[in-house]
């Protein structure tokens, strides 16, 4: 049976795991990072108000959930927003959001642009291990404050081993990408499929070239993935 392993999202591993089963494959549970939320330190905000917060990742919203105690502004803030579960759930928690749900954080930072005032400040809560978001809207002039709202974390002992043999990874972060690419045992030519652009970029930027083919999902969701493995040819690959 074809074999992928699935690096992520490490809060739906098993929406996507079944997926991949339900596609036909061999899915292997095999997370490269692991989240711990931070608390929310007001000495790390700049400013009280803001024109819009950027929201990458659910594992920020318990951060923006306890932020509304100190800056109850928060709630009247337009959010723009990367991924519908997450949209959901932040709606759940009263922010609002209109902009999005969008498929990744590239797509976000060109819709950002053309709503957003030149110059405006934005609010990123985000991940230990990226501020790729925030460089790209400081360099189209935007003022962001990006505190971090989670560590990521590499996985144990599990960050220095050969990972299992598989025909596909699943990539759900350019985090994700960063810790394979550290790791040992890994210069084969499977296949690698990012969960949306900004992760797919990720991948295109390893040097040297880790995969026989780089593709990614037309959505970042687990019945996307599924198609794909249900349609993915193999037989070009080892």
């Amino acid at each position: 049976m074809k074999r992928v392993l699935v690096t992520g999202p490490v809060e739906r591993l098993g929406e996507y795991v079944r997926a991949a089963s339900q596609a036909g494959w061999d899915a292997i549970v095999h997370p490269l990072l692991g989240i711990e939320p931070s608390d929310f330190d007001r000495s790390q905000i700049t400013g009280d108000r803001f024109d819009w917060i950027c929201v990458t990742s659910s594992s920020a919203l318990p951060y923006l959930d306890s932020a509304l105690e100190t800056l109850p502004s928060l709630r009247s803030t337009p959010c723009a927003v990367v991924g519908e579960r997450t949209a959901e759930r932040l709606r759940g928690l009263g922010f609002r959001v209109d902009l999005g749900p969008v498929t990744d954080a590239a797509t976000l930072a060109e819709a950002l642009k053309t709503r957003a005032r030149n110059g405006g400040p934005v609010l990123w809560p985000r991940g230990s291990r990226t501020d790729d978001l925030a460089q790209v809207l400081r360099r189209a002039g935007f003022d962001v404050c990006a505190p971090i709202a989670y560590a990521s974390r590499v996985l144990g002992s599990e960050s220095s081993a050969a990972p299992p043999p598989a025909d596909a990874v699943f990539f759900a972060s350019p985090s994700a990408v960063r810790v394979w690419h550290d790791l040992d045992g890994v210069g084969d030519r499977r296949i690698a499929i990012a969960i949306g652009a900004t992760t797919f970029q990720a991948l295109l930027q390893e040097t040297p070239p880790r995969f026989f083919d780089t593709i990614s999902l037309p959505q970042a969701a687990p019945e996307a993935l599924g198609f794909v493995l249900a349609h993915l040819e193999l037989e070009n690959s080892p």
